[in-house]
């Protein structure tokens, strides 16, 4: 399980990926070095509003969590899992420090792919297809019940 600000800066969810478990990315290479940051742009036109999520992140073999210790995945595991949530149709949830916002995709221009020998930065923009919803504290979001077992993710309410 990965957790913000120890292990990741941003977590991904979405049924068909990682069993449905959240994985987490890191924005920057080392903790002593100052890393790449999510920026947010709200668009508001004829009353819809439009989110866009911009961040880049870091695939390497030695990046270091929050704490100094060795980040446990690799780059190329890294890699090969992020390619499965941009492959996706369906929206994705992304965690962040300021909440978890839903109803994500990667869609047209979606990432930007600058690979080295040692690393890899990735930088992506996700927005939302569906109504806007303001950001769900992590906790909440991760802690609740779909409303019917039978009924698939694209289907189901989120209890609040």
């Amino acid at each position: 399980m990965f957790t913000l600000g120890v292990d990741c800066d941003v977590r991904f969810s979405h049924p068909a990926v990682n069993a449905g478990q959240p994985y987490g990315f890191l924005f920057a290479y080392d903790p002593s070095v100052r890393g790449n940051s999510l920026s947010l742009q709200r668009v508001v036109e004829e009353g819809v509003i439009t989110i866009r999520l911009y961040f880049t992140l870091i695939l390497a073999d030695d990046l270091k969590n929050h704490d100094g210790s060795a980040h446990l995945q690799n780059r190329a595991e890294m890699y090969a899992i992020l390619l499965q949530y941009l492959k996706q149709t369906e929206p994705v949830s992304i965690d962040t420090v300021m909440g978890v916002f839903t109803g994500l995709v990667s869609s047209g221009h979606s990432a930007t792919e600058l690979h080295q020998a040692d690393v890899s930065h990735i930088a992506l923009q996700f927005y939302n297809i569906s109504d806007y919803h303001p950001p769900i504290d992590s906790a909440q979001y991760f802690a609740s019940r779909w409303d019917a077992p039978a009924i698939g993710w694209e289907e189901g309410m989120l209890w609040r």
